[in-house]
């Protein structure tokens, strides 16, 4: 009877066990259940902090694609130089040698687009600009006196370089410019061009190619302090053929202006030659690499990163040019002038970011969108050296 009792109290006891460890394993369960509901509960009480907070990080982006945000500082001591193109840049008035299809009526540049190409113009302050898409040298000097009329550009060169569109290169500078041409009709049939690796010539194009936009050529003076002789500076602002079945094109103006270069440097082996602009090819390009090999030296040849080596592209979009994404610009220097470069002051600086749906082809220039190309600014410390 004595056992039959403590078998009892004995099963009784580990029931009240068993129905313990269930009833702490129900309560477990409970609290990791509210704890595993409780965020969305609390995201569903604060449905628009999420946004705020999207929204804030999207405040504190630069508002650019492509290039710095911002101009770096200019070095002490040094002058600034820079090449940039306008993007079809037409002042107000009617120019009557423009007429037909390619009437300058329909192509006038709105105020609003002035003021945010002069508000980049400002913020590069270069010495000397070289411009691309400039419809004269009257457009130039109203644009200058009407948005730019205290930045000190008192010299201006723009002629005519052969477009039907009549869009020219340029130059603004802070210095004397002394002297300035173009070879709007200049011959390209007669190139030499060696070696491998050209582009075929379309039997049409075999004859009678010139020079889509001729390069000009501004001679500028700078008078350097405790110098006895002025620094001269040759800057080519060039704007090449665009379009990708036109890369012969291309070769054969860069062929012809590198017949130009050499020619200067046969004159003076230490001249002080700059040529920048719009090249409308990539760094690898056959028309690209013909300066190159001429000795030409690319100030930004360090963006050449292969898409293998940088996935995200972070460092490869700060060299970028062209709203595409393409690199088509270029600042080159002699070997004259690259002595006074001062090293890492070269720069893409990146403008207004149109939205992520904008066709820079087709659509409508977004407000405050100054160009489809972006500025490159190199420094350089004025005074021969050795």
């Amino acid at each position: 009877m004595k056992l039959c009792l403590l078998l009892n109290a004995n099963a009784a006891q580990s029931n009240r066990s068993r129905i313990v460890k269930s009833i702490v394993a129900c309560l477990l369960c409970a609290v990791l259940t509210s704890s595993a509901v409780s965020e969305p509960v609390q995201q569903r009480r604060n449905p628009n902090e999420t946004s705020r907070r999207t929204q804030q990080r999207t405040e504190n982006q630069p508002n650019n694609k492509f290039g710095y945000s911002a101009p770096k500082p200019r070095t002490p001591g040094a002058i600034r130089l820079a090449t940039y193109n306008m993007l079809n840049f037409f002042d107000p008035f009617d120019d009557p040698t423009l007429q037909g299809e390619h009437d300058d009526a329909g192509m006038v540049t709105e105020e609003r687009r002035c003021k945010v190409l002069a508000q980049t113009i400002r913020a590069v302050d270069a010495d000397i600009l070289a411009l691309q898409e400039v419809e004269s040298l009257e457009a130039l000097t109203w644009f200058r006196d009407n948005y730019l009329k205290d930045m000190g550009y008192k010299y201006i060169a723009s002629y005519d370089v052969g477009y039907y569109r009549g869009i020219e290169c340029s130059v603004m500078s802070r210095f004397p410019i002394t002297d300035a041409r173009v070879w709007p009709n200049m011959s390209l049939d007669n190139v030499q061009r060696p070696g491998p690796g050209w582009s075929e010539i379309p039997p049409e194009s075999r004859r009678g190619l010139t020079f889509q936009r001729s390069p000009l050529c501004a001679k500028i003076t700078i008078d350097v302090d405790n110098s006895e002789e002025d620094y001269e500076l040759i800057v080519f602002s060039v704007h090449h053929k665009a379009g990708g079945d036109n890369r012969f094109h291309r070769e054969a103006e860069a062929v012809r202006i590198v017949e130009f270069i050499n020619q200067l440097r046969s004159e003076n082996p230490a001249a002080n030659i700059i040529v920048m602009g719009d090249f409308n090819a990539a760094p690898w390009d056959k028309s690209v690499r013909l300066y190159l090999e001429a000795g030409m030296i690319d100030t930004l040849a360090h963006r050449i990163i292969p898409r293998w080596r940088n996935a995200d592209e972070t460092e490869a979009s700060l060299y970028k040019t062209h709203e595409s994404g393409r690199v088509i610009d270029f600042v080159l220097l002699s070997s004259g002038a690259h002595r006074e470069f001062v090293v890492g002051s070269a720069h893409v600086f990146g403008t207004m970011m149109p939205p992520e749906s904008y066709d820079w082809r087709k659509d409508p220039k977004p407000e405050g969108y100054p160009s489809d190309h972006y500025p490159i600014i190199i420094d350089m410390i004025p005074g021969d050296r050795e």
